[in-house]
């Protein structure tokens, strides 16, 4: 038997682009911690284990990744942005979920060799 996993949603999230045309990083990091909350996140700038959805019609978006039970509130803080910045959510699959862990040890790499989530490794 799986351990549990808690279900996680993928956001779409449109990007402000930088002067060379590349996802600016330091204004969305500022967004998601202002929406979602710091350490509640993890994002890459490419779409990775799915395409991006159709609702994002020609934006650039960004997937990023957090616990289900921050979607709601993310969405709702996202309601007084104009434009808004979420696109689009959808739950992950156990596959995809797994795959995010190992983005997650990617960007933080530990001596046990196990991918935890920023919300995780805050409370480790």
């Amino acid at each position: 038997m799986e351990p549990f996993e808690e279900p996680l949603r993928c956001l779409a999230v449109s990007a402000v682009l930088d002067e060379a045309g590349e996802v600016d990083g330091i204004e969305l990091e500022a967004f998601l911690n202002h929406v979602v909350g710091r350490h509640q996140w993890l994002s890459t700038t490419e779409w990775l284990f799915v395409e991006p959805p159709a609702e994002a019609e020609g934006h650039v978006t960004v997937p990023v990744v957090i616990p289900e039970g921050r979607a709601v509130q993310a969405i709702l803080n996202d309601l007084t942005n104009e434009p808004q910045r979420i696109i689009f959510d959808l739950p992950t699959t156990p596959a995809e979920t797994r795959k995010w862990r190992w983005v997650a040890f990617q960007s933080a790499p530990n001596n046990q060799g196990q991918g935890r989530f920023p919300w995780e490794a805050a409370h480790a």
